[in-house]
């Protein structure tokens, strides 16, 4: 009798370490799966500095323009456009140039004034789509300001 309750034991021990380690491969599996989702929020946070990095890289061409030419022109804003279209900062992105202008009809800037550009966008960061409805998610405003100095003299 004590011989069987004592198989009896053995296989019950053996059965409940052969479910540990069935146990293992279930917590690998959701490792992985969170591991895997984590993974692809970073990648789709990582758009959004890219953006970012985009509209600033926009700014400094402009400002850098402007620093030449010492003034705001068609040609600024042309830049502006084109660079608007050959990154991904949206079409909603604006651009505003703030400064003392030396001739205010022709936009002029004298030589060492300062003047600021502002360049805007909103970045529409979707969490999830439903079936058969529009995207959830919320926009990000992102505002970029640099600072230049005017480069020309102007008579």
């Amino acid at each position: 009798m004590k011989k069987e309750v004592k198989k009896k034991s053995r296989g019950m021990s053996a059965f409940l370490k052969a479910k540990k380690k069935g146990s293992a491969y279930y917590e690998i599996i959701i490792k992985t799966l969170v591991f895997i989702t984590m993974i692809a929020t970073a990648v789709s946070f990582f758009s959004i500095f890219t953006v970012y990095l985009n509209l600033n890289y926009t700014c400094r061409r402009v400002v850098r323009e402007i620093e030449i030419s010492g003034q705001v022109t068609s040609e600024t804003n042309a830049l502006f456009n084109q660079l608007k279209s050959n990154t991904n900062i949206g079409s909603e992105a604006d651009m505003s140039v703030s400064a003392n202008y030396f001739n205010a009809a022709q936009k002029k800037i004298q030589l060492r004034n300062t003047f600021d550009v502002i360049c805007t966008t909103n970045y529409r960061f979707d969490v999830f789509t439903p079936l058969g409805s529009k995207p959830v998610g919320f926009d990000i405003p992102m505002k970029v300001k640099l600072t230049g100095m005017s480069e020309k003299y102007w008579k």
